[in-house]
């Protein structure tokens, strides 16, 4: 069998068993999420990011898809060119396949990835809105955003609130001090004391 031709065979191969088994390494597609190169140590910083990039190039769906590319590049180089030079051509063939056609395919896939759901307790700091005034007893409705997602629950004023006499009216903005997610209730502090 001739070289090219196995080339694409066993690159297409690669790709299928691949897809089948859900094989995909989300770090081969060029999908370097930034912080592999962002190392504290400045001197560091361009060696991480070197060795980075070159373990992205050594990943099985990179090897396979540049296999498919040096393959195709090279049954037609082979023809135009001739044996000699279609080698070489055939090897700028596959990285190019790789890094031009095939890369970015899979980096705009990667960038639809849902991103993973936040919790009630990723809310802690964050800001929140009454949507009731507060009672006597410093409890009330609260609206947050959680994950592009308004989520209510209940707030309580922090005590020292409550014994300061603050009142939460609808409407005010609130911040999120500590999360009881096992009844779904929070403690709150009103943002932009006044006291009333």
């Amino acid at each position: 069998m001739d070289l090219y031709i196995f080339c694409v065979v066993l690159g297409a191969a690669g790709m299928a068993a691949m897809a089948l088994l859900g094989f995909t390494n989300s770090h081969s597609g060029g999908h370097a999420h930034g912080t592999h190169g962002h190392v504290v140590h400045h001197g560091h910083v361009h060696t991480e990011s070197w060795k980075s990039t070159a373990w992205s190039w050594l990943s099985p769906r990179v090897l396979f898809n540049v296999l498919v590319g040096f393959g195709a590049t090279g049954l037609v180089a082979e023809k135009l060119l001739g044996p000699v030079l279609a080698l070489p051509v055939a090897l700028v063939g596959g990285l190019v396949f790789e890094a031009v056609v095939v890369r970015p395919i899979f980096n705009s896939l990667f960038r639809f990835e849902s991103e993973p759901a936040q919790t009630l307790e990723s809310a802690i700091m964050s800001q929140g809105k009454a949507v009731t005034g507060f009672d006597v007893n410093g409890n009330g409705l609260i609206s947050l955003e959680l994950g592009g997602e308004v989520v209510q629950i209940l707030g309580t004023l922090t005590a020292d609130e409550r014994n300061a006499g603050i009142r939460v009216r609808a409407g005010d903005a609130v911040r999120i001090e500590d999360i009881d997610s096992k009844r779904n209730r929070c403690t709150v502090s009103r943002i932009g004391l006044s006291e009333s």
